[in-house]
């Protein structure tokens, strides 16, 4: 099977980060507040992340309802996990929403509400995580005290405002489309106008608005717990505050296509912050790495949905649907 270039790329910009990371710290120093984790609190831990993904899920129940449709829990739930397990181990980040568009596809028995559904749920995710970032502003300048720092949370605040506003106002969307066509972005400029659309129908729906944006906030924040969670267990001293500024920091720079699900980028990133507020290089990358094995042992059940499904892993795998 012949490997894309850009694929090539990814994968050789996420080893040498990892690799200009790992020659960096004292690994007896991490092995010590490592076995801190307690098995019970790894139990905890993917209890916790797993009342997550219900709290999504019931998001995007209330999104489906909106436009008609229903699906039950289980099965959203069921092509969460496959979507999570499809997203670490697959290149690029489309390869667990595919799949999760070809699940629920499967029982509205409409591919096109099956993709405004998802992309509505990730919606207002965004939307929700722009608010967190606002909320952040405060204790950026109060707590942090570091320009650089302020002034990239301040771009990543820009950014997902902006997205926001791209994928919610026509008019901007217009303004935008020629900038769109120069990068050869013009199919997702008419996929933004198509879904505008429809994102207008389901705002008509204010009940529904309002549980979805409430769910995000919600999402959002028990996220960032979650990390205050495991580093606190970790012995790591940081606060709730600062995670909510450093949060949507990684989220939208590890959003760039320049590695390999954000493997190294969102590594590296995390010692930069770290270390702006005095903490090691250690302790930054053990929360980053304890992280993402929790989400990977969370992930296992997807492997075994994927497993019964081999078509649905086909057409993730090309990121595609027909």
């Amino acid at each position: 099977m012949k490997i894309k270039p850009i694929i090539f790329i990814k994968t050789t910009v996420s080893i040498g980060l990892l690799a200009f990371v790992f020659t960096r710290i004292d690994f007896s120093q991490a092995w010590t507040q490592f076995k801190h984790l307690s098995l019970p609190f790894i139990i905890l831990a993917l209890v916790y992340y797993t009342g997550c993904q219900l709290l999504s899920c019931w998001r995007w129940q209330v999104v489906l309802n909106s436009s008609g449709h229903s699906a039950p829990m289980s099965s959203l739930l069921n092509s969460y996990f496959a979507g999570m397990f499809l997203n670490i181990f697959l290149p690029g980040a489309l390869g667990g929403d595919v799949y999760r568009v070809y699940r629920v596809a499967q029982v509205t028995k409409d591919s096109e509400v099956a993709l405004v559904s998802v992309f509505l749920e990730r919606f207002t995710g965004l939307a929700a995580l722009s608010a967190l970032a606002l909320i952040g502003l405060p204790p950026a300048f109060q707590l942090i005290g570091r320009w650089d720092i302020i002034l990239l949370f301040l771009a990543c605040v820009g950014a997902l405002l902006g997205a926001v506003l791209l994928i919610s106002s026509p008019n901007l969307l217009i303004l935008a489309e020629p900038w769109l066509e120069k990068f050869r972005l013009g199919k997702v400029a008419a996929r933004f106008a198509k879904i505008q659309i429809l994102l207008r129908k389901f705002a008509q729906d204010r009940t529904a608005l309002a549980v979805s944006m409430g769910l995000s906030m919600l999402l959002q924040l028990a996220i960032v717990y979650y990390h205050y969670l495991v580093a606190q267990q970790l012995k790591i001293p940081i606060s709730y505050l600062q995670l909510l500024v450093f949060i949507p920091i990684i989220v939208v720079v590890t959003l760039l296509p320049i590695s390999l699900g954000g493997l190294g980028l969102k590594e590296g990133l995390w010692i930069y912050l770290f270390n702006r507020i005095g903490l090691t290089t250690e302790q930054a990358l053990l929360l980053s790495l304890t992280i993402t094995a929790l989400s990977w042992l969370l992930s296992l059940p997807g492997a075994f949905i994927l497993l019964l499904d081999s078509t649905g892993f086909q057409l993730a795998r090309q990121g595609k649907m027909e």
